[in-house]
């Protein structure tokens, strides 16, 4: 899942999981990008330092499982006065 989100965010046709992300065209809105789609593929955060820090699938998927945690559930907004 992460190669292809990598592949995709980069407009390239493959990735493996030993490919450098920056090394591919990435750059700081591209990484911006990649995360969004991480958290909307997976429902865990994934932090754009972290993709700095081990800029390849081998180096990120470790901390998905490890060190992502699941964005919490939306709960409506109350209105001032009550819920009408």
């Amino acid at each position: 899942v992460l190669c292809g989100l990598v592949a995709e965010t980069l407009g390239v046709e493959s990735v493996t999981i030993d490919d450098n992300f920056f090394d591919l065209g990435g750059h700081s809105l591209l990484a911006t990008q990649f995360i969004n789609k991480v958290r909307a593929a997976t429902g865990t955060e994934l932090s754009v330092r972290a993709l700095f820090e081990t800029p390849t699938v081998a180096g990120l998927a470790p901390k998905l499982k490890a060190g992502g945690r699941a964005r919490p559930a939306l709960r409506p907004m109350r209105r001032p006065g009550g819920d009408r």
